[in-house]
């Protein structure tokens, strides 16, 4: 079944998307129709299999590697790069095209699918690598201030020797903010690798007047620490917390604290979450607890994902977008 952002308003070209399917048997981005197809080897834990990032009038062309929608207001695009180890060179040259080709856009959110994330080569983790690479494209593209430009992102594991990198940008200016219980991931201490991860919690949008919130990969962790690890209830209580502070400071809470403010509310919003699962042993607890945590309705969409996550210590991220109605 399909997992729907809501469509993006245009008028005058023919509809054109970005649709990303999971649960493929091989990684791979192509351009059918006026549709970008990125296929993903991530196998599916749940009813829902694909997400369309944008499906707008605009048109669709290929540039530095990437598959492109371009609308009037809206740009987004995927990547499929076959990478060697360590992963910090590819990384970064990746991420230097990439910052090159939005240079003329406002960054919203970033998905990155690394490869065997927690596997190591030349004695570092190669979620490490990829993060410095990727750190040290920042700054080599924008200078020592580039934390300003990074917004809400998530990177967790592929079991393929392709990086995949999808994204959506715009025109209008957006808002990144921070979780008030943790500390800035691009400010971590030097314990979690040589340069730190680079994204925001969370970045938040008006589109048409209305409020788009972009929820990073959330999991547990407290300050910079990883923490609850005794069991994947306590995991996942966590980082629902985590999800709900940074929720609050997008503004899409208003009673963090009361027994239905924990979420932005179903009747209000449209929400499209993925959960991330490092363990099939877990899948039915958390499929089952993470409904009823989040009051899901019948409207929302909910993808499961079988994943390594960037900590080997963690089971389980989750991610969403949130749009006003």
């Amino acid at each position: 079944m399909t997992l729907s952002l809501t469509t993006l308003p245009g008028v005058g070209l023919e509809t054109q998307s970005l649709r990303v399917r999971f649960g493929q048997n091989q990684t791979a981005c192509i351009t059918t129709g006026n549709t970008v197809d990125l296929s993903v080897k991530i196998p599916v834990l749940g009813q829902h299999d694909t997400e369309y990032i944008i499906s707008q009038p605009g048109r669709i062309y290929q540039k530095l590697g990437f598959h492109i929608v371009e609308t009037a207001d809206r740009f987004a695009g995927a990547l499929v790069k076959e990478v060697e180890f360590p992963l910090e060179q590819s990384a970064y040259e990746i991420y230097l095209n990439f910052l090159e080709l939005t240079k003329d856009w406002n960054l919203y959110r970033v998905w990155n699918y690394v490869p065997y994330i927690n596997e190591e080569a030349f004695d570092l983790e190669n979620y490490r690598s990829f993060c410095k690479g990727r750190s040290l494209a920042f700054e080599a593209f924008y200078g020592e201030d580039f934390n300003v430009k990074m917004p809400a992102a998530s990177a967790v594991g592929i079991n393929d020797n392709k990086l995949v990198l999808y994204f959506i940008a715009g025109k209008e200016t957006a808002t990144n903010t921070e979780n008030p219980e943790q500390v800035p991931a691009f400010h971590y201490p030097k314990q979690y690798g040589p340069r730190a991860p680079s994204f925001a919690r969370g970045t938040v949008v008006y589109q048409d007047g209305k409020q788009v919130g972009y929820l990073s990969g959330t999991a547990s962790i407290k300050s910079h620490e990883s923490v609850t690890l005794r069991n994947i209830s306590e995991q996942l209580h966590t980082t629902l917390d985590n999800m709900s502070l940074v929720f609050e400071r997008m503004g899409l809470l208003h009673e963090r604290l009361s027994y239905h403010g924990t979420m932005p509310d179903p009747a209000k919003y449209d929400r499209t979450f993925k959960v991330y699962i490092r363990h099939l042993e877990d899948v039915e607890y958390v499929r089952n607890l993470f409904s009823q945590s989040i009051f899901a309705s019948e409207d929302d969409h909910i993808l499961y994902l079988r994943s390594d996550i960037c900590r080997s210590e963690l089971d389980l991220e989750i991610e969403a977008i949130i749009t006003e109605r």
